[in-house]
Order: structure tokens, then sequence, then C-alpha cells
């Protein structure tokens, strides 16, 4: 990830066993995080993301995006029930983050709120995700590509999506495998905590 945003990815006390939920809850702040830099990112780059409900559709699509990639990395380092209550943990508590944030932004939505409507979303996108491979040295391709069709269907403008397609492949969807990456390996335990006054997730 670009300088400017810190991302706390490594335990206090490191000596102490996390559980799956435990994980997945301290990811949710990060994948939240990671979201919104990519979103402003987008913005800064001149595409059209208005405040309200486009803002929305874009920023979930980024969500789900990144939480596949954790659950493909999660299925990775365990294929077991503990992969399972991870996911089931991070994507409730990443719909519970959408919810309080956009409850006040644009009011509470129907049919079960924003946090239901981000888990539908998600298992639509999951399922749709499963088509690919995400390899060691992450997802291959034809996955990134259909993020970016995703991204891409989001943005209103023409002028946008012409643009949108390039940039999702090639800059937004490896900056987030990239930081999802990283943030694993330190929450997971996997990779060596930096050293005091190094920049964690970055």
């Amino acid at each position: 990830m670009r300088p400017g945003i810190k991302l706390k990815t490594h335990w206090f006390r490191d000596a102490t066993p996390r559980d799956p939920a435990q994980v997945a809850n301290a990811l949710a702040a990060i994948v939240w995080r990671i979201a919104d830099a990519r979103l402003k990112n987008l913005r800064k780059g001149n595409f059209d993301v208005a405040a309200g409900p486009d803002y929305l559709m874009v920023l979930v699509e980024l969500l789900c995006f990144l939480v596949v990639v954790a659950d493909r990395i999660a299925y990775r380092h365990d294929p077991g029930a503990a992969r399972e209550v991870f996911t089931s943990t991070l994507v409730t508590r990443v719909g519970e983050l959408l919810q309080d944030s956009f409850d006040d932004l644009l009011g509470p939505a129907p049919d079960g709120g924003y946090r239901k409507r981000f888990i539908d979303r998600f298992n639509q996108r999951a399922a749709e995700y499963a088509d690919f491979d995400y390899r060691d040295d992450g997802p291959e391709f034809a996955m990134l590509r259909h993020f970016g069709h995703l991204l891409t269907d989001t943005l209103a403008d023409p002028d946008d999506r012409r643009w949108a397609l390039d940039q999702a492949m090639t800059v937004e969807g490896p900056e987030c495998v990239d930081v999802m990456e990283k943030s694993m390996r330190g929450l997971l335990g996997i990779e060596p905590k930096p050293r005091r006054g190094g920049d964690a997730g970055e």
C-alpha cells in the first residue's frame, strides 16, 4: 500500500494464541480501511464516484473482493473448520461496519439493512470468484479481470467505464491482494513482527 496508511497487522502480545474469530475481527477493520483507501485512490484519479449510493456500490465491490482474497489465504493456511469460522465472522463483521457507517449517511436500508445486503452480495460474489484460481503468488489474471468488470459496472460515467477496467486489474486489485497477503501473514503469526518504529502494513 502506498505511504500514508498504517495498518496494525501484528498482535501486541505475540505469545497469546488467537482463534479464527479473533483474527477475523481484527482483520475486518483492516479490510474496511483498505477498501476506503482504494476508493479514495479512484476518486483521486478523477473517476466520478459521487458520495451516496454510487460510493456505496463501489465500496461493496471492493469489500467483497478483499474478503474473498482473505478467505483464499485462510484456505491456504488451514482448509478446515477454522477457515469457515474465520470467513463467516469476517463477513458478518464487515457487514456490521458497513451498516454502522451507511445507516448514518443514507439512513437505514430496507429488507434487513446493509449488513444483510452485504452478506447476500458477498455470497453471490464468492460463488462467482470460485471459478478462478488463487495460487501461492496470488489470483490468476482472470480473477482480477472479473473484479475489474464488477467494479466497472458500478460506474455511471461512460468515460470512467472505459478506463476503469485497466485501473482495477493493474492497480486496485493487485494493491488489495498485496496488502491482504501481508496483513494475513502478520495476524496469523507467520511473518516476523516489524522492528519498533516500523510501518506495519505498508
